[in-house]
């Protein structure tokens, strides 16, 4: 993030979800001090569902390990409403534990990013700007709802040299059924709607 980077988040409705509330004051004290006005919290997963269904979240931070329902099933719900304002928005997972199996939870819950405690301003402004600059398409299967989890930059990792997933679907392709679309045709026909940041 360079010095000279703006960001005005007046106008975004945030949602924090915790249940430690000294950790619920935290997040929502560091997106007020962003220039978020409108906050709402929420101590658990149940609480925070009441409150996406009443009303329009822009940016929703969770943490990730919470009773009953934790802040990984959150997102996963929040990814299937039939409501594609809700089910778009970004969601951001905040977590003490930063294992591998943690991380590819939240990726393969639908979360944009994942943050690993303790936090700081500077980490979560970068991330939100990151998720607000749309980076990675919203994918939408019978398998998994969130943005894409696909490799671009990275390459492929270790543990899957052929590139493929073992809950990927077959790589067989069937025969053309006519010209190709342009990319620009393709993104236009696929482009996702994403609330405003």
């Amino acid at each position: 993030m360079q010095s000279t980077t703006r960001i005005n988040l007046e106008n975004v409705t945030g949602l924090v979800v915790d249940d430690n509330a000294q950790a619920l004051d935290l997040l929502a004290s560091v997106l007020s001090s962003f220039g978020m006005k409108d906050i709402a919290r929420a101590a658990s997963a149940m609480e925070a569902m009441e409150i996406v269904k009443s009303r329009r979240i822009d940016l929703i931070m969770t943490d990730g390990q919470m009773p009953v329902m934790d802040g990984y099933d959150f997102v996963h719900w929040v990814r299937h409403q039939k409501d594609e304002e809700r089910r778009l928005v970004p969601a951001i997972v905040v977590t003490a534990h930063s294992r591998k199996s943690q991380v590819m939870r939240a990726r393969d819950c639908g979360a944009n990013f994942i943050i690993t405690k303790p936090i700081t301003p500077k980490v979560i402004l970068e991330r939100i700007l990151w998720v607000s600059q749309g980076r990675r398409m919203f994918i939408e299967t019978d398998t998994f709802i969130g943005p894409d989890r696909r490799f671009k930059q990275a390459g492929m990792p270790a543990e899957f040299p052929d590139g493929r997933r073992r809950d990927d679907e077959p790589a067989e392709v069937g025969a053309v059924a006519g010209d190709n679309m342009t990319q620009d045709e393709l993104n236009n026909m696929i482009a996702p709607q994403k609330a405003a940041l």
